[in-house]
Parts: C-alpha cells; structure tokens; sequence
C-alpha cells in the first residue's frame, strides 16, 4: 500500500521505539528499568476512579457528550485556574476539553497551517511538534535551546523572512527534556513578540505544577497580555497521573479557542462524560490537597538522588528545574541512538534518545523518574554502574 508522502517523510518516532524494546523485553522475560516513556506508576487519585464507575453506570452519560465539551468540567477548570494562577477564565469561552494534550497539539497545527506557513519550534523538544507541523502542512523553523542561554530561544536571531510567515510558536516550560523554566521576563519579552508579528503562541504547559527547588507553578495565562496571543495546554497526564484516561484542556484567546472547536467536531466526535466529570472531581477534591506537594516531592528526591550518583562517578548532569526527567550527556565516541541501544541491550536500561527530541538533542539521552521510588533508585545505581564500565 503506498503511503502518503507526508508519512513517508516522518522520522521514527522515539516513543514507538522505546514501546517496541519494552515489548522485547517482556516477551524475553527479562527484568529492566524503565526510564524510557514518561509513564507514571503510581496510580490514579481514587477520587478520579471512583466518580468514573459511579458515573458510567449512568446511562444518560452513556450518549455523546457536549461537543464544546462537559460545563461542570470546564466550570471546574476555570476554578482551578483562578485558585492557582489567579487566572480568571470564562469557560463558555475560553476552555476547549481535549482527548489528550498531545491530540490538541496536533489539532492546532490543522487548524491554523496552510502549505508555506512557518512553525517555531524548540529544538530539543517534544517530538509531537514537529511531526504535527509537518503533517499539517507547515514548515518547520527550529529554534536552539542552549545551555549557554539557559535553553530559552534567541528571539533576536529568528529571520524577519521567518517571522513574517510564522503562524505558531510553541513554548514549554517546565521544559521536556532538560527541565528548564522560564523566567518571568523571557514569557513577558515573548508576549510583546508575538503580538509585534501576529503568531500564536501554544503554551504546553503539561506540567504546570511540576516544579522543583521551590520554583513557583506557573501559568502563561497569568502574564499581562498572554490572551491577547495564545492559548495554554493542559494536561492531567502527569500532573495526577492520569496519563491513560486521554484528558486534558486548552485555555485562553477565545477565537483560538473557537477556530480550534471547529477542527475538534470535524476530526473527533466527543470525549466520554464520566472521564470528564472524574477530571473535574479532581480538581474540586484532590487539585487542592498535598497530592501535588507530594507528587513534587516524589519528583524532587528521584532528581537528588540521581544527580548525587551522578556527581559521584563524576559525569556532569544539570540540575533540571521542573519536569520529571534528567537530561544525561552520554559518553564520546557514541550517539545517543547507540548509547541507549546499548544501555539497553547489555544493561537492560529502557532510556530515550535525545535525537529523538530534534537534532539539538543530539549527545543525550533523557531519563523519566516516572517509577516508582525504589525501582528508580536500583536503575540509577545500575546505570551508574554502566558509566563506569563504559567510559
């Protein structure tokens, strides 16, 4: 069967790849650590399952739901942006429900590209950028996110040629791989930015609450301004492990947000009303308690632990601010292809490889801390121990 070109173009996915060696290995019987997928295994607030089987067993909830999505969730949503963010939105308005942030990811690029319109995207970054930019149509304009800039794009070195054809910027911080957070006068800069050359900004803001070291929970919503030129995507994934239910949001400019309604009714049908309202009872019973402390928590002593076992060997990773994730150097004379493939192969070490995140990840590979506590710390010692073996 010929395949069409704009799928023949895409690179492997790295996430398919790591799906793949996970299944050889359980196949094998053999144990491994995975730090491969971000995929939490703690599981879901009890809160979340016990409204879903309370209400799937509704049959009213049986039907399709709302197309601009279930009003108690978006209600609740809008609540759970003003007691956290001091955000007020309306949520007639400016709140879409999503199958998933990574699917309204890939919808705003439907929604907006048109063959010869330019996407800026960081490079490294979540791969879905790219791979949506490109299925959609539009052409990709990489921005560097380097170390030596605190892995924040030099707006001052994108092409006017570019900026005049930019439809989309996608920003994310905590940042996914290297754990970066943006400072409050690079989101004010980039604001002021987008509104001087009419793009959009799309905020994957998945893990909002996920910050490490004290650093605050932010919204881009909170910055003055941020309506005026973008929207802010959502995610229950990780920040309540919910990462199976396919449940998130986008909020913010509402003729975004009502462009993006159109493409959802045409390209999805609805998302099941019991899902909804278990997101929403989340965020009414649990968005409010220490599970989001304890979640940080969790994520803070994995990244101290393995920062330490790191220092001890003497291989320089770099403190992460956010996130669930270290970003890992790997040794010279490998890519990050080879080297995962053989922490894999010989250490039975599920890691990613930073290629997979643009060409700027090159030299990596990233470690999600998603498992739990005790397995973490016996896969960072073995991995340690490998280091040591390799270089």
């Amino acid at each position: 069967m010929i395949k069409a070109n704009k799928i023949k173009a895409l690179p492997p996915n790295v996430f398919v790849q790591t799906e793949e060696q996970k299944l050889k290995a359980h196949t094998l019987g053999v144990k491994f650590y995975d730090f491969g997928i971000a995929d939490p295994s703690y599981p879901s607030p009890i809160t979340a399952v016990k409204t879903l089987q309370a209400d799937a067993e509704i049959p009213h909830y049986h039907h399709y739901s709302p197309l601009k999505g279930h009003p108690v969730f978006r209600k609740q949503l809008a609540i759970w942006y003003q007691e956290n963010f001091n955000v007020h939105l309306d949520p007639n308005i400016e709140i879409l429900p999503l199958l998933g942030t990574k699917e309204g990811l890939f919808d705003i690029c439907m929604t907006y590209l048109d063959k010869g319109d330019v996407v800026l995207i960081p490079n490294p970054g979540f791969p879905t950028y790219f791979q949506a930019t490109s299925i959609a149509g539009g052409e990709i304009y990489s921005m560097p996110l380097l170390k030596e800039n605190q892995y924040l794009p030099d707006l001052k070195s994108i092409p006017e040629t570019i900026l005049k054809r930019a439809k989309l910027m996608f920003l994310n911080y905590p940042h996914n791989p290297t754990g970066a957070i943006a400072p409050d006068s690079f989101i004010e800069k980039v604001i002021q930015f987008a509104k001087e050359h009419e793009f959009i900004i799309c905020y994957d803001n998945v893990f909002a609450t996920l910050t490490l070291d004290g650093n605050k929970p932010k919204s881009f919503l909170e910055y003055e301004g941020a309506k005026e030129v973008g929207v802010e995507f959502t995610s229950f994934s990780k920040m309540f492990n919910m990462q199976g239910w396919r449940i998130g949001a986008v909020a913010g400019n509402h003729e975004v947000i009502n462009s993006l309604l159109k493409m959802f009714v045409e390209a999805h049908t609805s998302i099941f009303q019991p899902i909804q309202l278990a997101a929403a009872a989340v965020l009414r019973e649990v968005a409010q308690t220490d599970f989001p402390h304890q979640l940080r928590t969790d994520y803070q002593q994995k990244v101290d632990y393995g920062l330490k076992k790191f220092e001890e060997i003497g291989w320089p990773v770099e403190r992460p601010q956010g996130a669930c994730y270290l970003w890992v150097p790997v040794p010279d004379g490998y890519s990050s292809d080879e080297f995962s493939g053989l922490l894999f192969d010989k250490y039975s070490i599920l890691t990613c490889p930073g290629i997979g995140f643009g060409e700027l990840g090159e030299g990596f590979i990233r470690l999600s801390l998603t498992l739990k506590m005790e397995d973490c710390i016996k896969g960072i010692d073995k991995l340690c121990e490998a280091f040591k073996e390799i270089i």
